[in-house]
């Protein structure tokens, strides 16, 4: 997929957007507390695999983190919804099976 460069360049503030590529697949590799009112962060693309240095505030840190919880819980539903597609096309082939006798209960059978 090639890189999409955007006509300006993101907001510092905005961590999960990448200063390279523009897309939005940043995640923290390491972080540390920087003093009582700042994070060191050591960031990764996941499109371009650039890595960035910053050290943002304890409000930036929080808005990230926030962020960062809401793509968890994107992924989490979208991986159950594709497990639960999964299941049902396997249930259906099994009923099917059943139906036509394919299936015998010897085959169950140890």
């Amino acid at each position: 997929m090639p890189l999409r460069r955007s006509h300006r360049r993101p907001d510092p503030a905005d961590l999960e957007i990448c200063q390279f590529c523009g897309r939005d697949f940043v995640n923290p590799i390491e972080w540390t507390e920087a003093g009582d009112n700042h994070w060191w962060m050591l960031l990764r693309c996941g499109e371009c695999e650039t890595f960035r240095e910053v050290t943002v505030s304890n409000a930036v840190a929080e808005r990230f983190d926030v962020e960062l919880d809401r793509r968890a819980g994107l992924v989490s539903r979208t991986a159950l919804r594709l497990d639960l597609e999964r299941m049902s096309e396997q249930i259906e082939t099994f009923v099917e099976a059943l139906r036509r006798g394919w299936l015998e209960p010897t085959d169950f059978a140890r």
